[in-house]
Parts: structure tokens; sequence; C-alpha cells
């Protein structure tokens, strides 16, 4: 079961059902080692309630909570308790500029028809269209994230996981964005707006084919797809609106079986292509 809410609570809420044991999905969520194999670049963790977490992506990218519930196998939350929206270059607005607001994550754990079924409630949001922006991406972000999750778990259970990406920050709106990424130069889809669940090809700026089936598919927001070329591997393409009313532009490759300078010379392409397409357009910071 998947479902995707955002209300007037301010809260983005997803469950999904994955087939790997409970304590299995719970290493995966608050374990280091783990979490780099489907989600940051980069983890601290210092387990326990009243503990910390922090996930970054290099660059300045930094996410610190504190842990305020540790139930293993059960319940896991995570806390900010000045939280503010980010700009494009993953980095807080400054206080003067937004209202900070108390941000709670919150993972339940549950055994149904022997699958672990993983509920996330990420809610505390402020208002604002800074925050619209902020909750706009977290929505976005989690349903490909926990697709993430489901597929590292349920196919390369503790294998390391070679990622890359290439991503940078433009003045044009979002759909703007998008279809400059999708245009000449950039990646080229067939079909053109493959569905969830359905096969599709991708030729790359780097010169690449990649073929698969489609994990996600949000329009003129996200695509997330298998690759068999990786042996199933993943591909994202992605734009979001930052606090600033930035767009950010990213791509990304990830691979479980070994494809190392397939995952290195496919950032530097994708990078130097990102930089031809959008130079006109540069945001700074």
């Amino acid at each position: 079961m998947e479902r995707t809410t955002t209300d007037r609570t301010r809260a983005f809420e997803m469950s999904l059902d994955i087939d790997a044991p409970a304590d299995a999905v719970w290493c995966a969520l608050t374990d280091a080692e783990e979490l780099v194999r489907w989600f940051p670049m980069e983890a601290r963790v210092t387990p326990g309630e009243g503990g910390s977490m922090a996930w970054g992506w290099g660059e300045g990218w930094d996410w610190a909570t504190r842990i305020d519930a540790w139930e293993p196998g059960r319940l896991l939350r995570l806390v900010q308790e000045d939280a503010r929206p980010y700009d494009a270059q993953g980095r807080p607005l400054p206080p003067g500029e937004v209202e900070p607001a108390r941000i709670a994550m919150e993972f339940t754990l549950e055994t149904h028809q022997g699958r672990t079924r993983l509920r996330l409630v990420h809610s505390g949001f402020g208002h604002g269209a800074a925050w619209d922006n902020e909750l706009d991406g977290i929505t976005e972000g989690w349903q490909a994230e926990l697709r993430g999750l489901r597929h590292y778990l349920e196919k390369f259970r503790g294998r390391d996981r070679m990622f890359g990406r290439a991503w940078l920050t433009t003045t044009l709106p979002r759909d703007a964005a998008w279809a400059r990424l999708l245009g000449p130069g950039g990646f080229r889809f067939s079909p053109a707006h493959p569905d969830a669940g359905r096969a599709y090809e991708v030729a790359t700026p780097d010169g690449r084919r990649l073929t698969g089936t489609v994990e996600l598919h949000l329009p003129g927001q996200t695509l997330l797809g298998s690759v068999r070329e990786l042996n199933d591997g993943l591909f994202r393409v992605l734009t979001w609106r930052d606090g600033k009313g930035h767009t950010g532009v990213w791509a990304s490759l990830a691979t479980y079986t070994g494809e190392a300078a397939v995952v290195r010379e496919f950032s530097q392409r994708t990078q130097e292509a990102l930089e031809r397409l959008f130079r006109a357009d540069r945001a700074t910071a």
C-alpha cells in the first residue's frame, strides 16, 4: 500500500510496504553505514532517545536532527526545533527572512501480511511562499527516496552504493527548467511521458542509452527509474523550488554492482551539460 497526502495540517504522509523484515528496515533508517546505501552521501548517528542524526550530500548540504523517540523495530521520531526552509544550495534561510518552525519526521514500522509497512509523517511546516516550496520539495523527495529505500532492501540489501549526481540552481521557473532539462542537449525520454510501472528509455547528455522501468513519475518534477544496463541501478532527474524562489535541477545515477567508472563519467559529463543548458540562467548565491 502506498498513500501520499498533503493537507491543511501542513504535513506530508506516506505509507509503503517493503518485502523485508522490520529489523532490516529499522537498520536502514538508523545505521549510518546503511543510510548511505539508499539516501544521503554521508551520515552520522548517535543512537537512542536524545541522540542525533545528520544526513549530508556534500558541498554544504547538511540536515541535522535530534532523536525524539527511539523504539527499535517500531518507532523513530526526528525533530528540528528551529527549522527553516532551504535554498537550492542546501542552506537554511536566515532567521529574519522566514519564521522558523518545529519540524518532526516520524517513521513507524509494523508487520502487515508478511511484509513491513513503513509509514512516514513529516509535519510542522510553517506558512508562506518559502514554506510552501519546502513542503512541495519534501512531498516530491520522500516519494522518490522511500522507493529507493525499498529498491535497496528488496534487491541489494547489504551492498554498498556507488552514487553520482550533477546539479545547479537556475532563475528559470520550474516548468521551464524541466522542459529545458528534457529538451535538446538534456535527457531525451521515450516515451516522452512514461508512466510508473512501464518501460522507458532515456538518452543522457553523456551519450548513454539507459533502459528500465519507471518507479515514479511526477510530471514537471521528477522521474525515477531502474537501469537495466547497471544491473537494476537507479536513475533520477528532478527539479524543485527553493525557499528563495529559485529552481534546483538535479540528475543522479546509482549502482550496487561495481560500475564506478560509469557513475563518475555520468556525473562529470552531466554536470558539464547542465552548465551549458543553463549558462544564461544560473542563479547566484
